[in-house]
């Protein structure tokens, strides 16, 4: 699975019109875990407030998060207590009528979105999971918000039952930077639980991590708390952040078949969550939470970020992140030359035979939550913008300046300007160390021309090597295909399914095998006409070429310079 989260989730506030909040006291959240015997059935939820000066109050979820659009649809038994009247807003929450600052009590039942256990193929993030012995969800499905209260302050308490061990940033004293909790942090908070709920508490200097742990997994939490310790601790120095306050990360176990791997996560904040695979080996880990963590800074801290026009920014908050996940673990010892080069190879080979590496970003950002190769064009294109980037500036600069020096410049800029946008936060901190963006802004983002990585652009030890290769095309309409119930469409007679026997009209029984990132690799498909089924294979070479690169180590120089080789790597 492909590492997911949160902060490419659109998120878009209910902009029902609100009253004022009275007096700006806090809104005070409970949740307990409803059982049966020993079974956990439900999730309670109770929010305490004061109704809005106007007397008209909107308590609601979010209209969307990472691709859900019906946050509340897993609220049962909703009621509010010290209204004239209720009715229902958009999203499962209510709109309540009552006396100016009167106190309210809404409660309601959170359920479970599966029925069955989470596994590789099936973990949505936004969804809830109640299992007899466990539970897990996110503030945004989770925990419905008063409009308008998002920077005021929030309290949160954990009610239990006895015996049930519980989880959640939203317990952190302090929320991000230090400033008291708001409903945000409550909203961007993670909530697990269960009977055999495992924490392991480490030192953050001065803060504390914790890890909490539902289930059994390829390898010993204890050493999966330490990774994700080293983590934490390269990016906060990074930062200069080494009191960036407590922390928490969560993890859930995937069901999956034997030697089946996978992982996703999404970061909130102060904490993180994770899905990881029984099978999974820890090594695979380190860029995931390298890249979960990096979230805290990007894009969060870096610039404002409009929620209609937040996809647009992936390429920034994605695949800066991305580029910035490698080069941390590098440096930390944490991912070998070796693994980092097989990282951005991978990368590489992804973007280049991707069907949206010529897509303009804003239809990438359309597509990004129906499409899963649109999805990952963000993380690829803005990595190797990264990339290409950070060359040019060591180049300029004679190795002075980098683009971690930009992104340095870029948060003292956000921070002294809320209102700076992401992007022209990012571009004013590049103009201040003598790169003009624009233009490449213009040309590889609005206008998506392919980004090709310079030879140098990983130093002397690793050359940028770029082929020539043919397009993986399967020879028909596949869109087409598919809305006609699997009868080929638009096939094309020239294409080698053409050649092996496939025509148009035919019925796709099945198809196997291929692989979008090699042409090479054979595609087997039965397809039945009125003669009857035919067994067609083939392999999905196009005729049109894509120019495809890839890093190529120097065992020569890595031998004799090793060191030298790593931090030129590592920029």
């Amino acid at each position: 699975m492909i590492p997911t989260h949160a902060l490419a989730g659109a998120l878009t506030l209910l902009s029902l019109v609100s009253g004022q909040p009275h007096g700006g006291s806090p809104t005070h959240y409970e949740l307990s875990a409803e059982t049966d015997g020993d079974r956990i059935t439900a999730l309670d939820v109770t929010i305490r407030l004061e109704a809005d000066a106007s007397g008209r109050t909107v308590i609601d979820w979010a209209d969307q998060w990472a691709g859900q659009e019906h946050l509340g649809q897993w609220a049962r038994d909703v009621s509010v207590e010290g209204a004239r009247r209720t009715e229902a807003a958009p999203h499962g929450g209510r709109i309540v009528d009552s006396a100016p600052g009167a106190p309210l009590v809404m409660r309601y039942r959170i359920v479970s979105a599966q029925q069955a256990a989470p596994d590789v193929s099936n973990s949505r993030q936004p969804d809830p999971i109640v299992r007899p012995d466990w539970f897990y969800a996110v503030g945004f499905s989770l925990y419905a918000q008063p409009a308008g209260r998002d920077d005021l302050p929030a309290t949160f308490t954990w009610r239990g039952p006895h015996g049930i061990g519980f989880a959640s940033d939203a317990q952190h004293p302090q929320g991000l930077m230090h400033q008291p909790r708001t409903g945000k942090d409550i909203r961007e908070s993670v909530a697990i639980g269960g009977r055999d709920l495992r924490v392991s508490t480490l030192r953050l200097g001065d803060d504390r991590l914790r890890v909490a742990s539902i289930g059994h997994f390829g390898f010993d939490m204890s050493d999966f708390a330490r990774l994700a310790e080293k983590v934490i601790a390269s990016e906060r120095a990074f930062w200069g952040d080494a009191h960036a306050g407590p922390f928490l990360v969560t993890a859930i176990p995937l069901a999956s078949a034997p030697k089946q791997t996978g992982f996703s996560g999404t970061g909130l904040g102060d904490a993180f969550a994770t899905w990881i695979g029984q099978d999974t080996p820890l090594p695979d880990l380190a860029w995931f939470l390298a890249h979960e963590y990096f979230h805290s800074w990007n894009p969060r801290q870096l610039g404002h970020t409009e929620d209609a026009t937040e996809a647009r920014t992936y390429w920034i908050s994605e695949g800066f992140t991305d580029f910035f996940a490698r080069r941390l673990m590098l440096r930390a010892g944490l991912l070998s030359p070796e693994q980092f080069v097989e990282e951005w190879n991978e990368a590489l080979t992804r973007y280049a035979r991707s069907p949206y590496r010529t897509s303009p970003n804003a239809v990438v950002a359309d597509r990004f939550w129906k499409d899963e190769r649109a999805r990952m064009m963000p993380y690829q294109r803005g990595a190797l913008l990264a990339a290409v980037w950070d060359r040019r500036l060591r180049q300029r600069s004679g190795g002075r300046t980098s683009l971690d020096d930009v992104l340095q410049d870029q948060r003292r800029r956000a921070q002294a300007d809320p209102a700076l946008g992401l992007q022209d936060a990012l571009v004013a901190a590049a103009a201040h160390d003598g790169l003009d963006l624009r233009p490449d802004l213009s040309r590889y983002v609005d206008h998506a021309a392919p980004v090709l990585l310079p030879e140098d652009a990983f130093g002397e030890c690793a050359r940028v090597v770029s082929v020539d290769t043919p397009v993986f095309d399967r020879g028909w309409d596949t869109e087409a295909t598919t809305r006609q119930g699997d009868v080929v469409t638009g096939l094309d007679p020239t294409s080698m399914a053409y050649a092996a026997g496939l025509r148009e009209g035919m019925k796709l029984l099945s198809q196997s095998g291929g692989n979008p990132a090699d042409p090479q690799v054979e595609i087997t498909l039965v397809a039945q006409d009125a003669s009857g089924q035919h067994r067609i294979r083939f392999r999905p070479v196009g005729r049109a070429t894509v120019r495809l690169q890839h890093i190529a180590f120097d065992a020569a120089r890595f031998s004799a310079r090793p060191e030298a080789c790593r931090q030129a790597l590592a920029g």
